[in-house]
């Protein structure tokens, strides 16, 4: 009687542990061949704040993207506004999910290749690496049908000024929402990856290799090979070579200025496109800091809808708050709790 009472009790958790380990999966960023899991559901458009209007643009042009890796084909045209992150009371629980974007529009004619070249060679000169430490933030997984679920988040950041070891982690109860690696080299002009390891929750791990010698970057998840080019970055390291430009030379940070990225996924490398937006003032325990948000629109092939990263200045240029958004309307959100030096 006892055994059996034991056994309909074990079984009964590890269907409690299927069940949540199914919800997760669908919290969980989304790649490129999954399928559709959930929408996101937004506010009535009476209830969403509308984006700011872009800044006048300077003396000079800063409607034209400036490339941070080297690009031979145009510069598309960015022609919507797509949501961004929630508001603060969508963090803390309070209010509705999903303010609109903040990111400019930026359409006059591209520059020509040798131009965007030579800005892609100047952008980065002046770079330094935020200092070795652990981020500790409070993470939030948004379903369409209000439905939160939280855990928490962990970001680790090691150099010795040559080499580079970043560990990301969000996990929820004993589970691993997500965890990827980014290991590689600090050069003048920033950091240089060599292995991007990602694992989702549900999927094997994936291993992106940045085979310098050979000049290519080969995935373990697919049989493509694309050449390098300069620049490159994965998609842990690109938010730390933002950060080491901030710290570096931080006036090249300005309201309306638009750069590209080449960014490694899983399968294939894609053009980001990153909006410098204003900087906003961000909630974190110890008090308000202001951050600059910089709004990401990935690629047209890229499975990513939008990523929003705040950097601020006066914390070493580190993220005090970061939120992903795929296609499928899965929702990731990240707000520091804590930062310990290393």
């Amino acid at each position: 009687m006892v055994v059996g009472l034991l056994l309909l009790t074990l079984f009964a958790h590890l269907l409690v542990i299927e069940w949540l380990k199914r919800e997760l999966q669908a919290i969980a960023p989304a790649d490129e061949d999954d399928e559709p899991v959930i929408s996101l559901m937004l506010p009535p458009p009476s209830e969403l704040v509308p984006p700011p209007k872009p800044p006048p643009p300077s003396p000079v042009d800063r409607r034209k993207a400036v490339a941070a890796v080297p690009k031979a084909e145009p510069i598309p045209e960015v022609s919507e506004i797509t949501e961004s992150a929630p508001s603060e009371a969508a963090l803390t629980g309070t209010g509705d999910v999903g303010d609109a974007v903040t990111a400019a529009n930026g359409s006059t004619d591209d520059p020509a290749p040798a131009t965007i070249a030579s800005a892609a060679n100047s952008l980065f000169e002046r770079v330094s690496p935020p200092p070795p430490a652990e981020l500790s933030f409070d993470a939030i997984g948004i379903r369409n049908d209000g439905r939160r679920i939280e855990g928490k988040g962990t970001i680790t950041w090691s150099h010795d000024g040559q080499r580079y070891t970043l560990n990301t982690e969000v996990g929820v109860l004993l589970f691993t929402l997500l965890k990827y690696r980014s290991d590689g080299e600090l050069g003048k002009l920033g950091i240089a990856p060599l292995l991007y390891a990602e694992k989702r929750i549900g999927r094997s791990e994936t291993n992106t290799h940045f085979q310098r010698a050979a000049n290519l970057i080969s995935f373990s998840a697919s049989t493509a090979t694309v050449p390098v080019q300069g620049g490159e970055q994965d998609r842990g390291s690109w938010v730390w070579q933002l950060a080491s430009l901030g710290r570096g030379d931080p006036e090249k940070f300005e309201a309306g200025l638009v750069l590209e990225m080449a960014v490694a996924g899983t399968k294939a490398v894609d053009t980001w496109r990153i909006y410098v937006n204003e900087r906003e003032n961000i909630a974190i325990p110890g008090g308000d800091v202001s951050a600059w948000r910089l709004s990401v629109i990935p690629g047209a092939t890229s499975f990513d809808k939008q990523v929003d990263v705040w950097l601020a200045p006066e914390r070493e240029w580190y993220p005090v708050r970061m939120s992903h958004q795929d296609k499928n309307g899965n929702r990731i959100e990240l707000l520091l709790t804590k930062i310990s030096t290393r």
